[in-house]
């Protein structure tokens, strides 16, 4: 469990920094929005996503939100300029909309 955290916390890492390779990947998702501040993103279709990742491929989707609630994923983005807010709240955690913002708006 503690590889699979480490995996989550370093793709969210990628995409605060802006990684290429993985804004790219992204961008090829139809069911994420990518903008010049933020990425915008359900929990459901990140699971989804990560799915393809061998790291998560083994994972539950209960377990993955687990992981994802538990982690220290905004302190470490906040560090690269980035931070994860609610962008809009449907009161239900898997139909509620998230957005990865880029502090910097590039």
């Amino acid at each position: 469990m503690q590889d699979i955290q480490q995996a989550l916390i370093v793709f969210f890492e990628q995409v605060a920094q802006q990684e290429l390779a993985q804004l790219e990947k992204l961008k090829q998702e139809q069911r994420f929005s990518i903008k010049q501040d933020c990425w915008q993103f359900t929990l459901p279709d990140l699971f989804s996503f990560l799915q393809q990742e061998p790291a998560f491929s083994n994972i539950e989707y209960k377990q993955f939100r687990q992981l994802l609630f538990n982690s220290p994923i905004n302190q470490t983005i906040k560090s690269r300029g980035a931070e994860i807010i609610i962008k809009e709240n449907l009161n239900n955690v898997d139909k509620s909309t998230y957005a990865l913002i880029w502090q910097n708006g590039e």
